[in-house]
């Protein structure tokens, strides 16, 4: 084989490596779907509160971040987690997303966004050197039985920059979802009180599972 088949033959083997080397986008190791573990809290951790109480929802979030099935952890820094909440009442047959309630903003933000269908409350986080926080008071002025929780769109996460929607260089992750954990979201308090709704779509789609990764938190408000 002469030399100048054999200078082709190695730009082919490099141009293939290469090829082959960025789409497998060694040195990451949490995949082309990502599911973000993100702790966000509501206090007191209690079922029952009276007109008047004020329920907290908290969250010091670590710039290391979980990640679903992996050891490892993603740092997020300048990231926005797109969270929102949702609160609704639900002792009749359609919930209520505009009960009475009040908001104490003592870090961070919250922002009211009415949907077509519903009524959405964005959160902004305040980004520190190595957490994003927030405590935001919600103060309960009606009676009733409420639903609380926490989502992101993953829509969202499809035309957003950041280095971590992507495996490598300009190759996107497929999808990137957010789970939320509360220390406060208990079985008890699902089967007791959630389940016990009216409205009948809600306990159909909303399995324990479903539940917790919302980090929901249902309760009473009495007299």
């Amino acid at each position: 084989m002469d030399t100048k088949n054999i200078f082709v033959i190695l730009v082919v083997w490099i141009g293939i490596s290469s090829f082959w080397g960025c789409g497998k986008c060694e040195g990451d190791e949490f995949g082309i779907r990502m599911k973000l573990i993100v702790p966000i809290n509501t206090f007191p951790a209690q079922d029952t509160f009276f007109i008047g109480d004020t329920l907290w929802i908290e969250a010091n979030i670590d710039k290391y971040v979980e990640v679903e099935n992996h050891t490892g952890k993603i740092f997020l820094e300048g990231f926005d987690f797109f969270t929102e909440m949702g609160i609704s009442e639900i002792s009749a047959t359609v919930e209520n997303f505009t009960p009475r309630i009040e908001f104490i903003e003592q870090l961070g933000q919250v922002e009211q966004l009415p949907l077509v269908t519903a009524v959405s409350y964005p959160l902004t986080f305040i980004e520190e050197d190595n957490t994003y926080n927030l405590k935001i008071g919600i103060v309960l002025l009606e009676q009733g039985r409420y639903y609380l929780s926490f989502s992101t769109q993953p829509l969202l996460y499809e035309r957003y920059e950041h280095p971590a929607v992507y495996l490598c260089e300009d190759m996107r992750r497929e999808s990137v979802k957010v789970i939320y954990t509360n220390s406060t979201t208990n079985l008890e308090s699902y089967e007791d009180i959630f389940l016990e709704t009216a409205v009948n779509y809600l306990f159909e789609f909303m399995d324990y599972p479903r539940y917790e990764s919302v980090g929901a938190h249902s309760f009473i408000v009495k007299e």
